[in-house]
């Protein structure tokens, strides 16, 4: 997870699910706003560096879309 915390019971962090075919992975963050929206911003530069395609999730402020870049 690019060096992010997984989200766990007794705290916040970071979830990816879906993916794979050439599908989008969500990737959502589980803490406030605030964190969300710092710690997002960080891992959205870190997979365009790894070669993901990202955009924010226009269904939730707290998520980001993103798939492997062909």
């Amino acid at each position: 997870m690019a060096g992010r915390r997984e989200f766990g019971q007794h705290h916040g962090g970071f979830v990816v699910e879906g993916g794979g075919d050439e599908k989008l992975f969500l990737l959502a963050c589980a803490d406030d706003a605030a964190v969300s929206a710092r710690e997002l911003a960080r891992y959205c530069d870190d997979l365009r560096k790894a070669g993901y395609r990202v955009e924010p999730d226009a269904d939730d402020d707290q998520a980001l879309l993103m798939r492997k870049s062909s």
